[in-house]
């Protein structure tokens, strides 16, 4: 795939998550935290793809590394920080919350498109 497409292609795939994370709370919201659950899922396999579970259960610092662009970084912040949401639990969500504002820390110090 050549550059521009691939950057076209990562771009798409960026809008759908983010359309994604906008049913996901319209979902928690609306009391169906079941289907919420199954969206979240489904959002963190297109974004992390085949390495999801692994992505998700390392440090940030090695999941921001192996993301690789600022806003792959800020939408796996923000999957995180949706399903902290939807968990039972005060120990799993604060865990998640501070797994979310450390990837927002490192994406900070990214450039916009390093690594898309």
């Amino acid at each position: 795939m050549a550059g521009s497409q691939r950057e076209d292609f990562v771009s798409r795939q960026l809008k759908v998550i983010a359309a994604m994370l906008a049913r996901i709370a319209g979902l928690r919201l609306a009391g169906t935290a079941e289907e919420a659950k199954v969206e979240l899922e489904q959002a963190y396999g297109l974004l992390l793809g085949p390495q999801s579970e692994f992505i998700r259960r390392v440090d940030p610092s090695t999941a921001a590394s192996l993301l690789g662009s600022k806003e792959k970084i800020e939408l796996f912040a923000q999957l995180l920080d949706e399903e902290a949401l939807l968990v039972e639990g005060k120990d799993r969500r604060s865990v998640l919350q501070r797994q979310a504002a450390e990837l927002r820390a490192h994406a900070r110090r990214r450039n916009p498109t390093r690594g898309a």
